[in-house]
């Protein structure tokens, strides 16, 4: 498993499977269909959404939501951390607006 420090913390990382990609693909639609006022994320927040749903499926002992993660991710190197954590679980942008999977 790899391992990505992010602050002062540093968490286990491997590959996510087709089906997390479908649990936030849907997640996203969900997302979307919200509406004004309702308490939707941001395409910004939504990155740190799908780093946060893979470290706690890896690290099982995580419990923050989203904004404690936020909080706790510095912005020196914060693409570079990004960009890292996605090689290694696959995720990116384009897998989740391309529509895999869909008819």
């Amino acid at each position: 498993m790899a391992k990505v420090k992010i602050g002062n913390k540093e968490y286990e990382f491997e590959s996510l499977s087709t089906l997390d990609l479908k649990n936030l693909d849907e997640g996203r639609d969900k997302n979307k269909a919200k509406k004004e006022g309702e308490d939707k994320l941001t395409d910004y927040e939504w990155t740190f959404y799908m780093i946060l749903y893979a470290i706690k499926k890896f690290n099982l002992d995580i419990k923050m939501s989203l904004n404690e993660f936020m909080d706790s991710f510095p912005l020196i190197d914060i693409w570079i951390k990004v960009e890292e954590i996605f090689e290694i679980t696959g995720l990116n942008e384009k897998n989740l607006t391309k529509g895999i999977g869909k008819k």
